[in-house]
């Protein structure tokens, strides 16, 4: 099985200093080692474990998401046991395969609509930003909410992802003061000093 982290790391309770500089930079975070040493307890269960790849493990709400690599998500889902034992312990899965792209993931769980655009502001402080644009006649189709979309995909990319519908801002514009979650982002941004 392979791992964010090494194997003897987990193991050991001690980071080597590669596992150690990719938890700095945000490339791994402590839920990936939680998961990865759960895991990694699971395989003697389950033999067919060691064939899986898990690139990354994250929460958003209440739902467990587990990016893995190509044709391991049926390795996982064949393992009814393992996947109640998930549940149980963590929460609802959300198995994603390959390496995640913003589109295709954004796809993925507005299917069967289609994102209008998506756009990605850098911040000054250097993290990125991506809007996405979605369809106000799509809002029915989707089965997830603004919020929830937003909790889950920026869980799987790491990065902070929001969604707007077409209509919600002029919605805005018309009816109320209270400026929405973009609004105060630019708004912050503008007033920053460089």
């Amino acid at each position: 099985m392979r791992l964010p982290v090494c194997n003897f790391d987990i193991e050991s309770d001690m980071l080597c200093p590669n596992c150690q500089a990719k938890l700095d930079r945000g490339e791994i975070t402590g839920f990936d080692i939680q998961f990865s040493k759960w895991l990694l307890e699971k395989e003697k269960q389950y033999p067919s474990l060691d064939d899986l790849t898990l690139r990354k493990a994250a929460m958003a709400g209440t739902n467990l998401i587990l990016v893995v690599n190509k044709n391991n998500k049926e390795l996982l889902l064949g393992e009814e046991t393992l996947i109640q034992e998930l549940i149980e312990e963590f929460g609802e899965p959300i198995i994603i395969e390959g390496a995640p792209k913003l589109r295709r993931i954004v796809r993925e769980f507005i299917a069967p609509a289609n994102e209008v655009g998506v756009n990605s502001l850098w911040l000054p402080e250097g993290t990125k930003e991506n809007i996405v644009m979605l369809r106000e006649e799509d809002r029915a189709r989707i089965k997830y909410t603004k919020e929830e979309l937003r909790v889950i995909v920026s869980a799987i990319m790491g990065e902070s992802v929001l969604f707007e519908y077409q209509d919600d801002r002029r919605n805005q514009e018309e009816t109320i003061e209270k400026p929405d979650e973009f609004d105060e982002k630019m708004k912050e941004i503008g007033e920053r000093r460089f």
